[in-house]
């Protein structure tokens, strides 16, 4: 009997790259391996994680499909990741298929026109393609222009809440101060700027929101206000797309909402009729990698 094939997903990202194989529509082994995106591929540290994702996994795929930040799916750009890719991990080109991480997100949630999809991760967008293949941003800036509301943000107002504090003289002590301390290292300004500073990109500072989460759940008064503000900013994206797309549902979803209960809770009160929705992207990739093996 002829075995079925093993198809990769990538769900890649400045944080982290979540990976899934999956046989006869079952998924059989997954995890997360260092950031991959489609700047960092052109580094020392881009090709050390790529290397480990292939380390890492059980099997050798026999089709590949990811999602990828800072892509367009049939760019020259995305020739280039795509041989990058299938080097690494043995396949012929043809066997890789890529596109941009929203567009696998979106299409993890939602067919095109039905919605509005909203995606904090390390950055934050509001997304929707229509049925014409069309897409209507809000977001998605990068860190340096936006993402106000994703991981990165969440980590920097946590940092500006702690150096203003510092600033006024006042050794900042409270649950939030504790809960970054455990990650940074410090709460004095050699610390934070080494931990701030020390990894170029938004990855490092990302990693602060867990800890945000975890102060605003044991109720520390200026976390809650962090997952207050973004939740709002969240919403206001959301409402930037219905303004040019039409009073469409709304999907929210992402890893940072998953920071702490209490903001996804927040942002449906933010955003009104919102539908908090998780759904593993890498697996949604690895099906789509199955009109790969007839090539």
């Amino acid at each position: 009997m002829t075995r079925s094939p093993l198809l990769l997903g990538l769900d890649a990202g400045g944080s982290g790259t979540k990976w899934a194989l999956v046989r006869g529509g079952v998924t059989v082994a997954s995890g997360i391996t260092p950031p991959l995106t489609s700047a960092l591929l052109s580094s020392a540290v881009g090709a050390a994680n790529l290397a480990a994702l292939a380390a890492a996994l059980p099997g050798r795929p026999d089709a590949l499909h990811a999602g990828m930040p800072g892509l367009s799916a049939g760019s020259a750009r995305a020739a280039e990741v795509k041989g990058l890719l299938a080097a690494a991990l043995k396949l012929a080109p043809e066997r890789v298929g890529l596109e941009g991480d929203l567009d696998l997100a979106y299409r993890a949630h939602l067919r095109p026109g039905a919605g509005i999809l909203v995606y904090a991760g390390t950055g934050s967008i509001a997304y929707y393609v229509a049925a014409s293949g069309s897409v209507v941003r809000a977001g998605g800036r990068g860190f340096l222009l936006g993402d106000e509301g994703g991981g990165f943000s969440i980590g920097r107002a946590a940092l500006r809440l702690l150096t203003d504090a510092l600033d006024l003289g006042h050794p900042p002590d409270s649950v939030l101060a504790r809960e970054v301390a455990t990650i940074t290292g410090g709460l004095d300004w050699n610390s934070l700027r080494a931990f701030a500073y020390g990894t170029p990109g938004a990855s490092a500072i990302a990693r602060l929101a867990p800890a945000v989460g975890r102060a605003a759940d044991a109720g520390d008064a200026g976390a809650l206000a962090i997952l207050h503000d973004s939740a709002a900013a969240l919403a206001e994206l959301a409402r930037r797309v219905r303004a040019q797309v039409g009073p469409l549902p709304v999907t929210l979803t992402g890893g940072a909402l998953r920071v702490s209960p209490l903001f996804p809770a927040l942002l449906t009160r933010a955003l009104p009729g919102g539908v908090v929705q998780q759904r593993d992207h890498a697996e949604a990739a690895a099906r789509s990698a199955a009109v790969l093996v007839a090539l």
